[in-house]
């Protein structure tokens, strides 16, 4: 009897043409293509959403690893001015090292 209901509704027209899901069996590549698509979007909506809640300098981040990112932050300033007062690194180097440390 499970067969013939799921027989009568196969045969029923789809109401959603433009969803990008089909029913696993059979579809062609444009349709696995858009599947992949909308399931990228969605996860990286939910990427930048986390992101901007508790990632630096997010809503929702706590503030004691604000802290510790400043303080190691301060400490490769300092020693990276060490290091170019002493002559182990040039001044080229310098600006393109505390660039990284910026970001």
């Amino acid at each position: 009897m499970s067969y013939l209901s799921f027989s009568a509704q196969s045969d029923l027209p789809a109401k959603w043409k433009g969803w990008p899901f089909h029913s696993g069996a059979g579809g062609d590549w444009e349709t696995s293509l858009a599947t992949y698509a909308f399931s990228f979007v969605i996860l990286a909506a939910i990427c930048l959403f986390l992101r901007a809640l508790y990632g630096p300098k997010g809503i929702w981040r706590d503030k004691e690893m604000e802290r510790e990112a400043e303080e190691t932050r301060r400490r490769e300033h300092a020693r990276l001015d060490s290091d170019l007062r002493s002559g182990r690194i040039t001044q080229q180097m310098y600006k393109l090292k505390k660039k990284a440390i910026d970001r």
